[in-house]
């Protein structure tokens, strides 16, 4: 009996695993339902990895091949969750760093007055020829003058700053990328859906005499859970049904659909590009879902290429959760990736990228 129940669950297990693996090809503007099976992936992955090495390890072998054959299967969407590689170099390198810095601490979410400057000295350590910073804040006079103290501290001569919201005419929030190389030509793709403060940003770089690129900053739409709603799903309490789970379902969908319509206009733009890509940013989504699946088409993962381990870039307690992306087209050689995650400065950790062309 014991043994039927466990070859119900395996079959189970290897069925949904194919099934949020095809899933994550549907738009969710035709049926949104299908996206949320991505945020389950990694589980029940790990569920059929388990299974796999259980019978491995029993009389009833040839039981494996349900896992095996799913893990076959779903192969490409595997590597987006776990990775192992080893670095390596090139001459004339260049280095990327992505991140969603939160605004530098202005509202000390952290409750740490000095995260602006912990922030500050991680990038003078690591001190990247490109830098692509999504929910940026800056001021022209005050403490926060974030904007002139990296082009000092960083030595930048080109920058591209895209305001998306200005408050007494001189505090500014927006999407910026920071650039060592010439900035030849800039451009914003403002989101037909969406929150102002969720948008796209390129600029096309002269990395050498013959060769440009075009590096696309992007913050796609977030979920927008308060701390309400995670408090609610950490405690599944709903006593007083203010924050529901129907709720938060609305919310997911919500950002789901609206991601879709983004994801689409960024990846015009792209294949409209005269020049090879690089996307980067805060996706707000994982690798198994549409808006991952579409952009990383004929493209290089960072991650995939030369991360370790699960490459999680959001804070939270999932050890799961990468919402953050670098992907390359192919003309591209990834030599490094990593998650700069010593230290908690905001909630997204910034991700380091070294390539060549």
């Amino acid at each position: 009996m014991l043994k039927k129940i466990a070859i119900i669950a395996n079959l189970l297990a290897a069925l949904g695993l194919i099934f949020v693996h095809f899933s994550a090809n549907v738009n969710p503007l035709d049926f949104w339902l299908f996206a949320f099976f991505g945020l389950g992936f990694p589980l029940i992955l790990a569920l059929c990895v388990l299974f796999a090495v259980l019978w491995l390890f029993s009389e009833n072998k040839w039981f494996s091949l349900i896992s095996l054959s799913a893990l076959l299967i779903t192969w490409s969407s595997n590597l987006t969750v776990f990775q192992i590689s080893f670095p390596s170099q090139a001459t004339e390198e260049i280095s990327l760093i992505s991140w969603n810095v939160k605004n530098f601490d202005l509202y000390n979410w952290s409750g740490n007055q000095n995260t602006r400057n912990e922030m500050m000295a991680v990038l003078e350590e690591n001190r990247p020829d490109v830098l692509c910073l999504q929910e940026f804040y800056t001021e022209d006079i005050g403490t926060f003058t974030n904007l002139e103290d990296i082009k000092k501290k960083l030595d930048y001569k080109y920058h591209y700053f895209a305001k998306t919201f200005t408050k007494s005419g001189t505090r500014h929030w927006g999407m910026v990328i920071f650039s060592k190389f010439k900035i030849v030509d800039t451009g914003k793709l403002t989101f037909v859906k969406g929150t102002r403060l969720n948008t796209c940003i390129y600029v096309d770089l002269a990395v050498s005499d013959v060769q440009t690129i075009r590096v696309y900053n992007v913050h796609f739409q977030s979920n927008q859970l308060s701390e309400e709603d995670y408090s609610y799903l950490e405690s599944l309490d709903d006593n007083d049904g203010r924050y529901s789970a129907m709720g938060i379902l609305k919310k997911l969908k919500n950002g789901y659909m609206k991601r879709a319509e983004q994801v689409l206009q960024v990846q015009e733009s792209k294949n409209s590009s005269p020049y090879p890509s690089i996307i980067c940013g805060d996706f707000n989504d994982t690798p198994v879902s549409f808006t991952y699946k579409t952009l990383s088409k004929n493209m290089q993962d960072a991650f995939i290429e030369k991360g370790n381990g699960f490459g999680k870039t959001y804070v939270n307690p999932s050890p799961f959760l990468r919402i953050d992306f670098a992907l390359f087209h192919p003309m591209f050689r990834i030599n490094a990736y990593k998650e700069l995650n010593e230290v908690v400065l905001s909630d997204h950790y910034p991700i380091q990228v070294q390539f060549s062309y």
